[in-house]
């Protein structure tokens, strides 16, 4: 089987929920046959992900992704009607290599992850001879994620961010449309697209987590014990759903909460801090930004809670998977709870308030059994439900081509 594989970020390290994923999926797909990858990266790869790439993949096209460049073409697509993230992940030196790719091969199976590489698609399509199946991971129904961000918004982002969400929910119809099959990370995300694009062939493949490597148990991590009235929030510092929960927990909950747990400290951990987010760390006592770290097992094995209070959050998120699977106890709020087939006070605890934030986090410091049972329950959770190879095992069903 050939395979062409296009995403949006460089899938090496898999250190974030979209790697993470998009890693996971190339890893089999290799394993089924020979796979082409065109992607677009912010950082320049490290030696040893190019290495770990040429290994599983027959060729690799990967161009970067400008840091300028790609807001000029995010502006002039919403200036032309379309949507913001269209541009943003247009290039015309990954299309041009897409297209030349297409004049001398015939894939089997294209596979999209996340409709912002849909374009792609349109580019290549006048030169097949013969169209291949297309299988696109919408992952989260990112339409929703802007009408979310809409939502607190001041008033001029307020427009912006709503027209980015119709006009982007008008182009997630049209990649149904075209797709063979489409994938989401959760029923709930299926549901969702659903309930504005009738269609059937949409299904849920969720992430997984490796349970081997966010083992608590592992020999390395022997030595590190748990801190009192520590907690921890791990995720990308770039992203804007992070940066804005964790300023929320910051702003909103931390203050109060250090009268009444004076000791009460939170480590940030996660690539590439904002400017905004290091001052609001800066000037929040108990806050303590760790920022990017080689392996934050350490530090959810020291922590006594994992913290994760995102206000806008779209489909599975891997952050509460991993803390489940390292057997710590995790305080969540509702969006970040959503698609985990969990039971909530048994596997983790959801907190939909400033005060239920409050008032879980200083009983959970002081019951070690109560975080103790947490943390089997969510380690159990991950185990039997969340091992990658069933998820992957899923995936493989929906790209053999009859």
């Amino acid at each position: 089987m050939k395979i062409l594989f296009l995403t949006h970020r460089f899938p090496h390290p898999p250190n974030r929920g979209d790697s993470i994923r998009s890693f996971h999926f190339l890893r089999r797909m290799a394993s089924m046959g020979k796979v082409w990858l065109g992607t677009l990266y912010d950082q320049t790869p490290q030696e040893e992900s190019w290495e770990v790439l040429n290994g599983l993949c027959e060729n690799v096209l990967a161009v970067p992704w400008g840091k300028w460049g790609k807001w000029r073409r995010a502006a002039v697509s919403l200036a032309m009607g379309k949507t913001m993230t269209e541009g943003l992940f247009s290039h015309p030196v990954l299309r041009r290599g897409l297209q030349e790719w297409a004049r001398q091969e015939s894939w089997d199976v294209v596979v999209v992850f996340c409709s912002s590489m849909f374009p792609y698609i349109a580019a290549m399509e006048p030169i097949w001879t013969r169209r291949p199946r297309i299988v696109t991971d919408l992952v989260d129904v990112d339409s929703q994620k802007w009408f979310d961000y809409a939502r607190e918004a001041p008033l001029w982002k307020k427009i912006l961010f709503r027209t980015e969400g119709k006009r982007l929910r008008e182009w997630e119809k049209k990649v149904g449309q075209k797709s063979d099959v489409l994938l989401a990370v959760t029923d709930e995300e299926v549901a969702l697209y659903r309930s504005f694009c009738p269609i059937e062939s949409i299904f849920s493949v969720p992430n997984g987590v490796d349970t081997e490597y966010f083992n608590a148990e592992q020999p390395f991590l022997q030595a590190e014990v748990e801190i009192p009235c520590r907690g921890v929030f791990v995720g990308a510092l770039d992203y804007q759903a992070n940066v804005e929960g964790v300023r929320w927990f910051l702003e909103k909950v931390l203050p109060p909460l250090r009268k009444r747990c004076p000791d009460f400290v939170l480590d940030i951990v996660g690539n590439r801090p904002t400017a905004t987010l290091q001052q609001v760390c800066r000037n929040t006592p108990g806050a303590h930004l760790i920022g990017g770290v080689p392996d934050v097992r350490p530090y959810l094995k020291r922590t006594q809670v994992v913290v994760i209070p995102l206000q806008v959050a779209r489909g599975l998120q891997n952050k509460v998977l991993e803390a489940c699977s390292m057997g710590k106890a995790v305080v969540v709020s509702p969006c970040a709870a959503e698609g985990i087939q969990g039971v909530a006070g048994q596997d983790f605890v959801v907190c939909s308030s400033v005060e239920a934030w409050q008032q879980t986090l200083p009983r959970l410091f002081e019951e070690e059994s109560r975080r103790t049972l947490l943390g089997q329950a969510g380690r159990k959770l991950v185990v039997e439900k969340y091992g990658w190879q069933t998820q992957l095992d899923r995936l493989a069903s929906f790209l053999k081509v009859s």
